[in-house]
């Protein structure tokens, strides 16, 4: 009899482990498919739709990165700014070397024109990652756009050092460089950017005026 016990009460031990397993199994289905659904949504430009999906699990998945992460996308595509903020926030104390998850917070604030937190933001970047092409480009075109041209150069000579070939640091360096008095290295940023970009009319500018 004392045996027969044993094993009924072993045995509805492993049935609750058992029944634990698939609950949590079903929940991270659960989880996956409204994710995949999201997404699918999104793709639409559907962005309500897309976040309400994530809304409807988000009790039970508030400390999840790739919901947060998403919902701060989708939020500030539906302009609601704020609301972007606080999961991209969320996103950054869950992974907070994360700068995908710092590069998203920059949007809704550029958005609400709190360019010191963008700035600060950034500058947070960089000390994870010095070489960050994006922080350092958008700070050196803040700057830039502040006629703070010496600060701009630093910034935007590592973006440009790390990707030659594209249009925004050949343009943005070049003007930098033009009002730094540097017109021979800005003629040549000015050359690239209407390489790149055929009759681009800031580059055509840059270079009649560097001439």
């Amino acid at each position: 009899m004392k045996r027969f016990t044993f094993l009924s009460l072993g045995g509805i031990a492993i049935i609750i482990v058992l029944l634990s397993v698939t609950i949590k199994s079903n929940r991270s289905n659960e989880k996956v498919t409204a994710f995949n659904k999201s997404i699918t949504a999104g793709n639409k430009y559907d962005y309500k739709a897309a976040a309400d999906i994530l809304m409807k699990l988000y009790n039970d998945n508030k400390n999840d990165y790739l919901f947060n992460l998403r919902l701060g996308w989708l939020y500030y595509n539906l302009k609601d700014y704020k609301t972007s903020l606080n999961y991209y926030a969320k996103a950054t104390e869950l992974q907070k070397n994360s700068i995908e998850a710092l590069m998203g917070y920059t949007l809704p604030l550029a958005a609400l024109n709190d360019w010191a937190k963008v700035e600060q933001t950034y500058s947070k970047i960089l000390r994870i990652n010095p070489n960050d092409y994006y922080a350092n480009l958008r700070l050196g075109q803040i700057y830039l756009n502040r006629a703070e041209y010496a600060k701009a150069a630093g910034y935007l000579e590592t973006a440009y050092a790390g990707y030659p070939g594209e249009y925004e640091p050949n343009l943005s360096l070049g003007w930098t460089y033009y009002y730094l008095g540097k017109k021979n290295e800005a003629k040549k940023l000015f050359t690239n950017v209407i390489m790149l970009s055929e009759n681009d009319s800031l580059g055509m500018l840059g270079l009649k005026l560097a001439n």
